[in-house]
């Protein structure tokens, strides 16, 4: 299923970047890391400089993937909230002091979230494969098991593999789940 308001935000989003050329690509399977591997093969195939992951949930601004690409970064995307509010946001940031905060322009990350996320096709390179696929962490002090997600474990490797991941905050502030407020800071 895809949201209409996805198809509307998309095409805007695509109607704001005339420069670009777009291939649309879409995989589906029960398994985001698969869908999300299959991605960057068909992307690598085609040729990309590329690959920009929207998930179909996402609003976003019309000036998404323009701001984005003006970064010249190889992996730049949005923060936002989870599906429930409760749990906080999706990703998060690279800051050691809350004054570092900022609410415009590029913000450091240690974990960004797949979901509105613009890699530079020549990361894949550098990365082992699979590129995205679920972690599984065993306390051994603990009876306890901790899930990490497929865009957890993609923003390890990336960083170990000398990467930066980087918030567009102007994006962060307008891009939502549908159905959803967007981002804001300090609860404003």
């Amino acid at each position: 299923m895809v949201h209409v308001d996805f198809m509307i935000s998309t095409s805007i989003m695509m109607q704001h970047t005339p420069d670009a050329e777009f291939i649309l690509i879409n995989n589906k399977s029960p398994n985001i890391s698969i869908s999300r591997n299959a991605c960057v093969a068909m992307a690598q195939e085609a040729k990309a400089d590329y690959l920009f992951f929207l998930d179909s949930d996402m609003d976003v601004p019309p000036d998404t993937i323009t701001r984005l690409l003006s970064h010249h970064k190889d992996i730049v995307g949005a923060n936002y909230p989870k599906r429930s509010e409760s749990f906080g946001a999706a990703g998060s940031e690279g800051i050691d002091k809350s004054q570092d905060l900022v609410d415009h322009g590029l913000l450091p990350a240690i974990f960004i979230p797949t979901g509105c996320l613009l890699i530079k096709m020549s990361v894949f390179d550098h990365l082992p494969k699979p590129y995205f696929f679920f972690g599984l962490r065993e306390y051994e002090d603990k009876d306890e098991r901790a899930v990490f997600g497929e865009d957890f474990v993609f923003s390890i490797k990336a960083i170990n593999a000398g990467y930066k991941l980087w918030f567009d905050m102007d994006i962060t502030q307008k891009v939502k789940h549908i159905g959803q407020k967007p981002y804001t800071i300090n609860g404003d």
